[in-house]
């Protein structure tokens, strides 16, 4: 279960950078959207801590992490550049489910 743990806590990491690098993207266009990626970038990088560091609420964060990182991807996709294509958002809600999947099932019954 270990390697599940360790695949998960890469693709929160992975994650995290993603979304601080969308944060710094659409900072003058939209800040509020910026906004959403920081703490969606914020609470993933809680998580990926809590998965290192076995912490008693990491699922609740790595799942709103991963909530609203979907949610910040969308918006900028659809306010700020005006085209959502479904299937890169069909994907990356996809990828957030199954690093949830795996971070539950890494942590097991440690929590």
């Amino acid at each position: 279960m270990i390697v599940l743990l360790v695949i998960a806590a890469i693709g929160t990491v992975v994650l995290a950078f993603i979304n601080g690098f969308g944060a710094w993207l659409v900072s003058r266009r939209k800040p509020w959207i910026a906004v959403l990626f920081l703490v969606a970038a914020a609470l993933l990088a809680v998580a990926f801590g809590g998965l290192v560091g076995f912490f008693p609420y990491t699922r609740v964060l790595l799942g709103l992490g991963l909530s609203l990182a979907w949610i910040a991807s969308f918006l900028n996709a659809h306010i700020v550049l005006g085209n959502v294509v479904w299937r890169f958002h069909v994907f990356r809600g996809v990828v957030a489910i199954i690093i949830y999947i795996f971070a539950d099932l890494g942590l097991g019954k440690l929590f």
